[in-house]
């Protein structure tokens, strides 16, 4: 079944030879509209009751709405005199009623459009009528009809209740502007609710099928709407109105909603639970749902559930159930991501003395000491062949003369900006880039590692003793000037073959989201610590880290 489009033409005389010519000839300020034919679009099957006889009633309104001339059928509206302005043709079912509903209601047409009469001119006008209406009906699948023996349907909205028996193969004509429900009864007390529409469109046929997924009593539907003229896919909210059953809005809150992963929440009321609770999950774009079995908070009725992996930047739908009940379909969308460049430090340039690890010589993303330690000696961070795959960086700690000066240098690699200070060197790096992307859950990658021979004296935290060099590489996120999230691989052993690390990263604020991020990675862990221009930090010369091939997770 289609919905059918009615073509009414509109033609403005071309003679204007008729009985009123001498008026048009003294006043000029006249044109003359013929409706000339009314037609059914054949390119479009039609139901029975929609023919080419179709009676079409036309209202010639004003500029101030007003009626100037009607006709109950577009065939006795001839020889219309009309001074010069802008008139609104409205043509429309003379025979049929918009506000009845049902399987009885007729299909009913309007359509309208504006014409200019201008003085001795002839011009053409065409109105396109369209299904004022939307149709709905309901098929029940065979499964379905198996699984319940005994039940009732009917289509809900404003003031509508239209009842579909066993095997109603017929659609109902119904006002569009109000919202439908499907409601099934199964004549035990029990009954399930889902919307299908917030909003009935015109000329859109909802077809609802009813069906059970395997395990339990609730039901998926679908909505295929056929529109004449013009394609729109629509997403169909499903809504169970039940008190008792009630499926959590996640949607603002960030705790909740990550890149790859969410937790979905609810919370079951039930006097007896007689199924698993349970959340079902889409992509909204989808048409089949996930069922996830939900955990219990001890000690309240709450309900969740972390449902993984996840796409990023998508829109979820979900909803909490429990047997053939359900809680209201709710949304969410999963944060975006945004890459990290050169995680796999394959990208170096030099320039003069100095090695940068981005493609343009400069320190524009990544960041490493090299312009303080080219004053007094070669770059200690450098990319090489020496690597897990493509290149590596190489990150070691020298010592340097400074004008007269011997100075210490940790190799680093690190997301931030270097601009050298000589009266500050701590000052130098400033760690850290915008960050806008979804909150990584792991850090991982590959390292070597080679302490160096001989501890120098120099400062650690007070509750340590250090009796070897240890190399760093961390993650840490801000919102604002406040650390959310970190983690650290720390080691002081030699490592000589390329070994996998994984840093999970630790969130202490999980409310929000972050808007910078670092990782660094640096040869003598204590390497930053300064008093002045020296290093003070406890280190030892030679100790060489390699690293490569980092990968962020996101669940």
């Amino acid at each position: 079944m289609k919905l059918t489009n009615i073509m009414v033409g509109l033609f403005l005389g071309a003679g204007l030879f008729s009985s009123c010519q001498s008026e048009i000839e003294e006043g000029e300020g006249y044109g003359y509209l013929q409706l000339s034919s009314v037609d059914v679009n054949k390119n479009v099957t039609t139901r029975a009751d929609v023919t080419s006889s179709e009676t079409i009633a036309v209202d010639i309104l004003d500029a101030s709405a007003a009626v100037v001339k009607h006709a109950d059928n577009w065939t006795e509206l001839n020889d219309v005199l009309l001074p010069v302005a802008t008139y609104t043709i409205k043509a429309y079912s003379a025979d049929k009623d918009k506000e009845a509903q049902g399987f009885e209601a007729a299909p009913y047409y309007e359509g309208q459009e504006e014409v200019a009469i201008e003085a001795n001119k002839a011009k053409a006008v065409e109105i396109t009528c369209k299904l004022a209406q939307a149709m709905v009906s309901v098929n029940c699948s065979e499964s379905f009809k198996t699984a319940f023996s005994d039940y009732s349907c009917s289509i809900e909205g404003t003031d509508l209740s239209v009842p579909f028996v066993k095997d109603e193969a017929r659609a109902a004509y119904v006002k569009a502007g109000q919202p439908l429900t499907v409601k099934v009864d199964f004549n035990n007390g029990k009954s399930f609710t889902q919307q299908i529409t917030a909003k009935a469109e015109a000329a859109y046929y909802y077809k609802v099928n009813l069906d059970i997924t395997e395990g339990n009593a609730s039901f998926d539907i679908t909505v295929d709407q056929t529109i004449h003229q013009y394609d729109v896919t629509v997403k169909v909210p499903t809504k169970q109105d039940n008190p008792d059953l009630k499926t959590a809005d996640i949607r603002l809150d960030v705790s909740k909603v990550w890149g790859q992963f969410a937790y979905l929440s609810g919370a079951c009321n039930l006097e007896e639970i007689t199924s698993p609770v349970q959340f079902r999950y889409k992509k909204k774009a989808d048409s089949d749902w996930i069922t996830v079995d939900a955990v219990q908070e001890e000690g309240t009725k709450n309900y969740s559930a972390k449902v993984s992996p996840l796409d990023f930047g998508t829109e979820y739908e979900y909803y909490i159930l429990c047997g053939d009940k359900t809680g209201e379909t709710c949304s969410f969308t999963t944060e975006s991501f945004v890459e990290i460049p050169n995680l796999g430090f394959d990208n170096w340039v030099q320039n003069g003395k100095n090695w940068y690890p981005n493609t343009d010589a400069s320190n524009s993303y990544w960041a490493t000491g090299n312009e303080g330690v080219t004053m007094g000696g070669s770059s200690n961070s450098t990319g090489v062949s020496d690597s897990h795959t493509g290149l590596a960086a190489r990150l070691e700690t020298v010592e340097v003369k400074v004008l007269i000066v011997k100075v210490k240098a940790a190799g680093n690699i690190f997301i931030g900006s270097y601009k050298t200070s000589t009266t500050d060197p701590a000052s130098s790096v400033t760690f850290g880039r915008p960050y806008a992307g979804a909150r990584p859950t792991k850090l991982s990658g590959y390292f070597k590692y080679q302490p160096g021979a001989t501890m120098s004296s120099g400062s650690v935290p007070a509750d340590r003793t250090l009796t070897s060099d240890e190399c760093d590489i961390y993650i840490q996120l801000w919102s604002g000037d406040v650390t959310i999230g970190e983690g650290h691989f720390i080691t002081n052993q030699t490592v000589s073959e390329y070994t996998r690390f994984e840093i999970p990263v630790e969130y202490t604020v999980t409310n929000k989201r972050p808007d910078k991020i670092t990782i660094v990675a640096t040869s003598s862990r204590y390497g930053g610590y300064f008093s002045g221009i020296n290093v003070i930090g406890q280190l030892a010369i030679g100790s060489t880290l390699w690293v490569d091939d980092f990968e962020l997770s996101y669940y």
